[in-house]
């Protein structure tokens, strides 16, 4: 029974890191005002680019470099994603289109798109061994710790690369210049446009940036959780969804991914392992429906609670959504 909990809470935490870097881009991306439903497609498509890259380098080379590998797939990722991230800027920002539309469009460029690579591949069920296993390398002296070693430690480095990266989020928008610009341009566009801060500028980077994250994390999610194995079958975009959610969540702020990341895939979980402690459960017909259901639920419930709530710092920004016309300032 012991063994179960670890495994489950591990899994909690190596999902929960796919999850929270999809997360904190599109918390980026919509601290700038933009609500971009692309985030399922970013993912899909920049985890298959990344992939093939990788899977070309292995190919080509009988003796492949670890820190190469690692850095191609990062970096293809991140600029796979970047690159989305400044397309859905220009049309949304520059050219003032949809952003409702224009995310759903690119989800299912991305997802199709991704699905046609796959096919042209030949990637179904192909493993990069060689790159999996080094996105899934534990610390050796952590993950010996009885109980908490193979539960808390036993996932790759992706997962303290999060860590640093929310801490970070957390100090950039609440103790820099700049990250209060930034929030000001999702607030206010208009009054920061008066105080003298680059609206357009700002909303160019945030989104870029939180786009490449969002690379990352479907990169992560192949080459980590999945261990280097294509065989996603929808997954991406699913936990593309589950990452939007994930925002609403944790109110917007970076900091309380560390634990709302881990929560939300111990829920996505729970019906695998909830079974298992409780045995009657399995007579309950549609019961693993209803428990994957679980994370959608706890956040219909908490945005509920924050709005009758009516706290100004746990709302979404401001001007979220909304298309910023200059000349109407």
């Amino acid at each position: 029974m012991n063994q179960q909990i670890i495994i489950w809470i591990s899994n909690a935490i190596g999902f929960g890191t796919v999850l929270g870097l999809a997360s904190l881009g599109e918390t980026t991306n919509e601290k700038s005002g933009h609500l971009n439903l692309g985030i399922p497609g970013i993912m899909y498509f920049a985890a298959i680019v990344s992939y093939i890259c990788v899977m070309s380098y292995e190919k080509g080379n009988a003796s492949p470099n670890a820190f190469l590998a690692i850095v191609i797939a990062i970096l293809s990722a991140f600029a796979v994603g970047s690159f989305l991230g400044f397309i859905y800027t220009l049309i949304c920002a520059t050219f003032k289109c949809n952003q409702n539309v224009m995310g759903l469009a690119m989800t299912t460029f991305g997802v199709g798109f991704g699905k046609f690579l796959s096919s042209a591949f030949k990637l179904t069920n192909y493993k990069l061994a060689f790159t999996g296993s080094l996105f899934n390398a534990a610390i050796p002296g952590l993950k010996d710790i009885p109980f908490v070693g193979p539960a808390f430690f036993n996932n790759g480095f992706m997962t303290y690369i999060l860590i640093a990266l929310c801490v970070c989020g957390y100090t950039f928008f609440n103790k820099t210049k700049t990250g209060l610009n930034l929030r000001a341009v999702g607030e206010f566009p208009a009054t920061a446009d008066a105080a003298g801060i680059n609206v357009m500028k700002y909303k160019y980077i945030a989104t870029i940036v939180g786009c490449g994250l969002a690379g990352l994390a479907g990169m992560t999610y192949v080459m980590a959780y999945s261990q280097g194995l294509w065989a996603t079958n929808n997954d991406i975009e699913a936990i593309g969804w589950l990452a939007v959610a994930l925002v609403i969540f944790v109110v917007w702020k970076p900091i309380h991914l560390l634990w709302g990341a881990p929560l939300f895939g111990f829920f996505y979980w729970a019906y695998l392992y909830l079974p298992m402690f409780f045995p009657d459960m399995g007579s309950f017909v549609g019961l693993a429906d209803l428990l994957q259901m679980l994370p959608y639920v706890v956040t219909i419930i908490i945005l509920l609670f924050n709005s009758m709530r009516k706290k100004r710092e746990n709302q979404p920004p401001a001007s979220l959504g909304i298309p910023y016309f200059r000349e109407e300032r």
